[in-house]
């Protein structure tokens, strides 16, 4: 049974229905009207409609000619051309097929053979990767320029200071002194500094120090002390201005330790005091103080005399209690405070008794004086030196009453053991026994010493005094205890006369 809706278009001109079957045989669907769902194969059998379900001949319903056709895979205006007017193969906006739009990021894309294809990128940007879609590279500078040493892409290409692209390197910059760090040195492109800057630098090697704020990259200053030339100008720490100097451990007198200044191994920007550069302090320090020209002690005083100071020097003098006397006398001919056992010293601080150096000679008597009143002490008067000589057994000698020659150092003694006699100074003590009873040496031969007996005035006005107990080339008559022949004017120089103190109190 025909529905009423079609029975009424049935009714229509018949125009419309050759129209149809012309349709049909363009390859339209052959029922305009397809209504029962049979796929159009014959009239309505009665089945519900249904619009979706479609037979062989199913297409769209033909329209009347005039409708515009559409990319969509059909033939919308039933002319038996499925997307007429549209060209697939070239038209951007349905390339290869209806909708699909030439399109990607950054890029000119047309169609080429129903295939979208990159034509160009837009202006700014650059197609680097092939895996990604369209231009993906903006470029950090454009229009592109040739590629200079500044750490950025100027043509573009996806790479930066790449070598081949940069142009020659600026010359006359670097500092090629030569015997120097810096000799035969170049130009790199390089990143350097902080914060980072590219550009055109000096390839000095890692001795030279470095600034990249500075045309030629060199510090103005050297500020590592490393032993090397830092700033390429001939020589090597020359801003450690103390370097090589000397210095110490903080400590005085024996305690004190010597060192020169070098590079800090640790701080290379500064300087240390190295103490393996000089003899180590006195392995001895602190000790007891002796009269040597050095702080023994570690107290800050040099030979201390001063009787209030427990850390004074004490003199090594002999008590001499006989014949009525009672007083000290140095047990040793005087030495200077820094006197050796090869050399008399310099230093005329003080007067010492010592063993085994040099004795004080080429000593005037005022000079002997004052080195005995430096330490509260006093040139010994005649009896003082005869009752020391003599002991109380009145010796002759200072060893007994006969003259052996080579107990003393007289003309009789060979200084120097070997070959003919050597008449010659020695150290104080070398002769053991020449000793006096009481304990005091030297008191014959080796130097004449000063006294204070004044036996008269030189024709100059000075004082002539006694020198007592011969010397080093002196004859046995010359060498007894009380031999007072030998006189000298107070202000001779000789290197034959020497002296002793004595006090009236205790060292």
């Amino acid at each position: 049974m025909v529905p009423k809706e079609r029975g009424a278009a049935m009714s229509r001109t018949p125009w419309l229905l050759f129209w149809v079957v012309g349709v049909a045989l363009a390859g339209c669907s052959l029922d305009a009207y397809e209504l029962t769902g049979d796929g159009g194969v014959g009239p309505g059998d009665g089945a519900t409609d249904d619009v979706s379900t479609v037979g062989a001949d199913t297409g769209p319903l033909c329209i009347p000619p005039g409708t515009e056709e559409i990319c969509n895979e059909l033939d919308d205006d039933c002319d038996g051309v499925v997307d007429n007017g549209f060209d697939k193969q070239n038209d951007p906006a349905n390339c290869g097929t209806c909708g699909n739009l030439c399109v990607a990021p950054f890029a000119n894309v047309i169609c080429v053979e129903g295939a979208c294809v990159v034509e160009s990128c837009q202006l700014g940007f650059a197609d680097l990767d092939p895996a990604a879609p369209g231009c993906e590279y903006q470029c950090p500078v454009y229009p592109p320029q040739p590629e200079d040493c500044n750490g950025v892409d100027e043509d573009c290409d996806g790479e930066v200071d790449e070598p081949a692209d940069l142009p020659a390197p600026p010359q006359g910059l670097c500092r090629i002194q030569a015997g120097t760090p810096c000799e035969g040195v170049a130009m790199i492109c390089a990143t350097r500094g902080s914060p980072a800057v590219t550009t055109w630098y000096c390839d000095y090697p890692p001795q030279v120090e470095f600034d990249p704020l500075l045309p030629n990259g060199i510090a103005l200053t050297e500020t590592l002390c490393d032993g090397h030339d830092g700033d390429c100008d001939g020589a090597a720490d020359e801003d450690f201005t103390d370097l090589g100097q000397e210095c110490d451990n903080g400590g005085i007198g024996a305690c004190r330790d010597v060192g020169m200044r070098v590079c800090d191994p640790v701080d290379a920007t500064a300087t240390v005091c190295d103490l393996t550069y000089l003899p180590d302090p006195d392995p001895l320090a602190p000790r007891v103080e002796v009269c040597n020209g050095a702080d023994d002690n570690c107290d800050g005083i040099v030979d201390n005399f001063d009787p209030a100071d427990p850390a004074r020097v004490v003199d090594d003098m002999v008590h001499i209690t006989h014949h009525g006397l009672d007083f000290w006398i140095y047990r040793y001919e005087a030495s200077r405070p820094d006197a050796t056992g090869l050399g008399s010293g310099a230093s005329a601080a003080r007067a010492c008794s010592r063993p085994g150096v040099v004795p004080w000679a080429n000593v005037t008597y005022d000079e002997a004086a004052a080195a005995c009143a430096a330490v509260g002490k006093r040139i010994c008067a005649p009896d003082e030196w005869l009752a020391t000589c003599e002991g109380v057994s009145l010796n002759l000698y200072p060893y007994g009453g006969s003259y052996l020659g080579a107990t003393c150092n007289g003309v009789d003694h060979d200084g120097v053991p070997g070959g003919t006699d050597d008449d010659v100074l020695l150290p104080t003590g070398a002769l053991a026994a020449c000793v006096s009873s009481d304990g005091a040496y030297d008191l014959s031969g080796n130097l004449r010493e000063w006294t204070d007996q004044q036996t008269g005035v030189s024709p100059g006005g000075d004082p002539i005094y006694v020198v007592r107990g011969g010397e080093y080339h002196t004859p046995a008559p010359g060498l007894t205890c009380d031999f007072t022949q030998s006189q000298a004017v107070s202000t001779v120089v000789l290197p034959t006369i020497g002296f002793r103190c004595c006090s009236d109190v205790a060292p």
